[in-house]
């Protein structure tokens, strides 16, 4: 987990990968912002596109929680982590 970078996104960009994955949970859901929140906002934001970091461990946390809620494996959680290094690089 520490040897993952951080990722860099704006709320809409964190609410659209992980909202699919609350389905039926409320707290998955009712907490993505907290997620987002507790990252640091980059010098390059600006008001209505603020991108924040998001602390690989503490998106780890959250998915685990929120997969093992599901049913889902661990493993799900690497495959999101890695769409998610893409749609912040692209």
């Amino acid at each position: 987990m520490s040897n993952l970078p951080p990722l860099i996104m704006t709320y809409p960009q964190l609410e659209t990968v992980l909202l699919p994955l609350t389905i039926g949970y409320a707290w998955g859901a009712n907490t993505i912002h907290d997620l987002w929140k507790i990252g640091a906002p980059t010098p390059d934001s600006t008001p209505g596109n603020e991108k924040r970091i998001i602390f690989p461990g503490q998106l780890m946390k959250w998915l685990e929680d929120v997969l093992t809620r599901q049913g889902r494996p661990l493993s799900d959680g690497a495959k999101l982590y890695a769409r998610m290094t893409q749609m912040e690089s692209g």
